[in-house]
């Protein structure tokens, strides 16, 4: 390790130090020498001036290293997207093409036709809306006893095409997170737009359930403070199964999410095969990881445990998953749970070049984790008009 590595020890405790001694100057010294005039002024303004400045370093550093946002100072200094990306797989090979095909679906009802209809988001549609758009109700669970929020996104043709069904995207933020990630930060439906408008996905319609209510990490679990996974497999998946025209077929569904919600995503889909058969998992892991102090308890830890989960069940699903070439611990989960993935399960490993665990970088891989979607399921499968 380099002395001056951004995330080595050294590093931090020469930020810690010389924020210790400024900090003591600027108490202690400043006071006692301070010239009269203008200039004793300007001196005790730049003392304190760097001692909030070193004092954000050292906020930064111990952030940095607890999370792993930024692998070195390069890393830091361009905000770049990792640079160029390696893909290993294990289990099943996935298809590069997938054909694509129409998405079984019985008739649809008139709701499913016509969303203005719905309880929960009727009020917020707008069928002359070209560019697709979101909307946000609260569900209230019957099977998990679970209020939660719920957002929505149809995307353009939703209104246009209504004889045809269209394949779901179930994503997750992490933790702590926004939904707001999804619709600002990562400008989630136009990554989606520019995928379509390049032939490699089809247009998908998006479900992001609020997972992680206030300050409280549920890791999307059944557990003792709450049924979360209940909430999303069973009274979530019922809504939109209910109110969108969607296929049950699980080629036709995926989950998505980064960090906790990468966690997710491949604990939906690894879980639950009969609902989704596709997982895209940003830099995420498989087991629960808990923040320190909300330690949840559940009734069987091994079936969260999804490395033995898909050792015993070899579930067919997909799954591809992305991290930092300097993201540690998500690598160190990938290698774990790669040793026990075996044919009909499949795994697409993609690691960047450099970069840590930070949603620029995952950003940057939106459009290619669409392009996987789209050639491993036939139902997100771009179709050819």
């Amino acid at each position: 390790m380099s002395f001056f590595e951004l995330t080595g020890w050294p590093v931090f405790v020469m930020a810690v130090t010389l924020a210790a001694i400024v900090l003591f100057v600027a108490v202690f010294l400043v006071p006692r020498y301070r010239k009269p005039g203008a200039s004793g002024y300007i001196i005790q303004f730049v003392s304190i001036a760097l001692v909030t400045i070193l004092t954000l370093l050292v906020i930064f550093l111990k952030l940095n290293n607890d999370n792993q946002w930024y692998g070195n100072w390069g890393d830091l200094a361009t905000g770049g997207d990792g640079g160029s990306v390696a893909t290993q797989t294990a289990g099943l090979t996935a298809p590069t093409r997938a054909t694509a095909a129409e998405l079984p679906h019985a008739p649809f009802t008139n709701t499913q036709l016509d969303p203005r209809g719905s309880q929960q988001i009727g009020a917020q549609v707008d069928p002359s809306a070209t560019g697709g758009q979101w909307a946000t109700f609260e569900l209230s669970g019957k099977e998990s006893q679970v209020t939660q929020q719920v957002t929505v996104w149809l995307p353009p043709s939703y209104f246009t095409d209504k004889d045809r069904a269209f394949p779901v995207i179930t994503a997750f933020t992490g933790f702590p997170g926004s939904v707001k990630t999804y619709s600002k930060s990562m400008n989630f439906d136009q990554h989606i737009k520019t995928a379509v408008r390049d032939s490699a996905v089809r247009e998908p319609i998006v479900v992001i359930p609020d997972v992680f209510p206030g300050n409280h990490d549920t890791e999307c679990v059944d557990g003792n403070h709450g049924k979360y996974e209940t909430f999303v497999s069973q009274d979530v998946v019922s809504w939109i199964r209910e109110n969108l025209r969607v296929s049950d077929d699980p080629q036709a569904w995926s989950t998505f999410g980064y960090s906790a919600g990468g966690w997710c995503s491949s604990m939906f889909t690894v879980r639950h095969p009969e609902i989704w058969g596709n997982s895209i998992n940003m830099a995420g892991y498989f087991a629960p990881d808990y923040s320190k102090g909300q330690e949840w308890v559940t009734a069987d830890p091994a079936g969260y445990d999804l490395g033995k989960v898909v050792e015993k069940n070899s579930p067919d699903v997909n799954i591809w998953f992305f991290t930092g070439g300097e993201d540690t611990p998500a690598i160190k989960a990938v290698e774990k749970f790669k040793e026990t993935v075996k044919d009909p399960t499949g795994l697409a490993i993609n690691t960047s070049q450099t970069g840590g665990h930070r949603v620029p970088l995952w950003t940057a891989q939106i459009e290619t984790s669409l392009k996987w979607l789209g050639q491993v399921s036939p139902y997100f499968a771009a179709l050819r008009s």
